[in-house]
């Protein structure tokens, strides 16, 4: 089959399958981390140890909703592509079957 606009469906949908499978792997790596990110505890019961525990703790949450939001831009882009994919193929099934002239 052709391509419309020269583009490939299996190859929109492997890069969809692609981005979910980094996105999971990114979600799993840093929900294993959280832990270390965000639960930090003072050494020593002073007011700098527990002010540079806070900012730890702010640092890692930080981080971890930079990170959310990552993996929520990546999951999106993956169900634009698949969407996307789903365009081609209709087009291509539409000019198959000439369907301008059916209607």
């Amino acid at each position: 089959m052709t391509a419309f606009m020269n583009v490939e469906p299996t190859a929109v949908n492997l890069s969809a399958v692609t981005e979910m499978a980094i996105s999971g792997e990114m979600e799993a790596s840093t929900a294993a981390g959280a832990a270390a990110l965000t639960a930090t505890t003072p050494m020593v019961t002073t007011s700098d140890d527990a002010t540079f525990t806070a900012a730890l703790n702010s640092a890692g949450a930080g981080y971890m909703a930079a990170s959310q939001a990552h993996v929520g831009q990546r999951t999106a882009y993956a169900g634009a592509q698949n969407l996307a994919s789903l365009g081609y193929v209709i087009q291509e099934l539409m000019s198959a079957t000439n369907v301008n002239n059916i209607i």
